[in-house]
């Protein structure tokens, strides 16, 4: 006589579970291996790729060439302004002030906030 689908199926949970139980005692045998690693981080004191970084003159500028002049001295953009729908296309706008002012020496990485409004 034929085995039935339900016979087949309880065989085949019971294979299983005996397999996990298995694997479960074989795992449990053995003590968890431990290290210890002592790492030692130094910081530098500056950031040794940072570089001088002079504050360019936007102030009257376009902001698509505002934003490229100061991104090319690798400083970041925060902008100001921009109406009720924000700035779709950047070459219709203009930098009316910024900060901190043109020639300030900083570093790279250092934030320069225009502020603008419609040209």
């Amino acid at each position: 006589m034929r085995p039935s689908y339900a016979e087949l199926a309880l065989a085949a949970a019971t294979g299983m579970l005996v397999g996990v139980l298995i694997a479960l005692a074989i795992g449990a045998a053995s003590p968890p291996e431990t290290q210890t690693v002592v790492q030692t981080v130094t910081t530098p004191e500056r950031d040794p790729s940072a570089r001088p970084a002079t504050i360019p003159d936007v102030v009257g500028e376009r902001l698509d060439i505002a934003t490229d002049r100061i991104r090319r001295e690798r400083l970041i953009v925060k902008v100001e302004g921009g109406g009720i729908l924000g700035v779709i296309r950047e070459q219709n706008w203009e930098v009316v002030t910024q900060e901190p002012p043109a020639g300030k020496v900083t570093e790279t990485g250092s934030t320069v906030q225009i502020t603008i409004e419609r040209r």
